[in-house]
């Protein structure tokens, strides 16, 4: 995707309703729409988080008062779930716990609302968490078929002995494997659009680990990346490569954070 048309639906794009319609506007699946609003909804947590922690005080005393969580959540711009954790938090409550079980709150005001910004929340709640989880293994999953059909000799992440600190890629070949004219010895699978924050941030974490450890490979954006992008001694691709192969990806890439 080029940056123009990148940066056109990430200003557009405010909330799931939104979804749809910006796919349809744009001739952009749904789920690579979806993903961006999932990432901007979490780089806009990692910036204000601080700050609705300050306020977690004024927000109980706004709730006690009669605002509702999803109200609050509304007003302040933030995910209800993570709004929810941090009041249960400044009550005195485990956050963590609750929200995994709300049942266990004896307020039943509380309780209520609780489970209705569980209900709504595309990103932060259990079942989006759980969403997310089997996109990732979807992706890896499709990797995995086509690494067997080719007649591939590989091992999976899980199989690999981990040392402390340890970085090891989703799928290593035994040896390596021209694709597109590139040499691949590792593959990393990324259930993500890739803009340049998200890019140099796996590349910083873990990119440039397993190109000195493995040398070249090949990275899987699914979801689709800019094509500003500038990848070191290693091939990226999305969806389209096993798309013009003949596998079914429909399923994923249509797949969205909403329900």
């Amino acid at each position: 995707m080029n940056e123009r048309k990148y940066k056109k639906i990430y200003e557009k794009l405010k909330c799931v309703e939104d979804i749809n319609r910006i796919s349809k506007a744009y001739s952009v699946n749904t789920g690579a729409i979806s993903n961006i609003l999932h990432q901007k909804t979490v780089r806009n947590v990692r910036k204000y988080h601080s700050r609705i922690v300050n306020k977690a005080p004024a927000l109980v005393r706004s709730w006690k008062r009669g605002d509702t969580i999803l109200k609050l959540a509304s007003k302040n711009n933030f995910p209800p779930v993570l709004l929810a954790s941090i009041m249960l938090k400044e009550m005195g409550y485990k956050s963590k716990t609750v929200v995994k079980n709300p049942d266990v709150l004896e307020d039943k005001r509380l309780r209520y609302e609780l489970i209705k910004a569980i209900e709504v929340d595309f990103c932060f709640s259990p079942r989006a968490h759980s969403v997310q989880s089997g996109q990732g293994r979807m992706g890896e999953d499709l990797i995995h078929e086509w690494l067997e059909h080719c007649d591939l000799e590989f091992i999976t992440e899980s199989d690999m002995s981990k040392e402390p600190n340890t970085k090891t890629p989703d799928f290593l070949l035994s040896e390596l494997y021209k694709v597109d004219g590139i040499d691949v010895r590792w593959i990393e699978s990324k259930a993500v659009f890739a803009d340049e924050k998200e890019h140099n941030r796996y590349q910083l974490k873990q990119f440039s680990f397993y190109e000195d450890l493995y040398g070249p490979g090949m990275v899987v954006y699914w979801y689709g990346f800019l094509d500003t992008l500038v990848p070191n001694n290693y091939l990226i691709t999305d969806y389209t490569f096993f798309e013009v192969m003949g596998y079914d990806v429909d399923k994923l890439i249509n797949r969205t954070l909403t329900w």
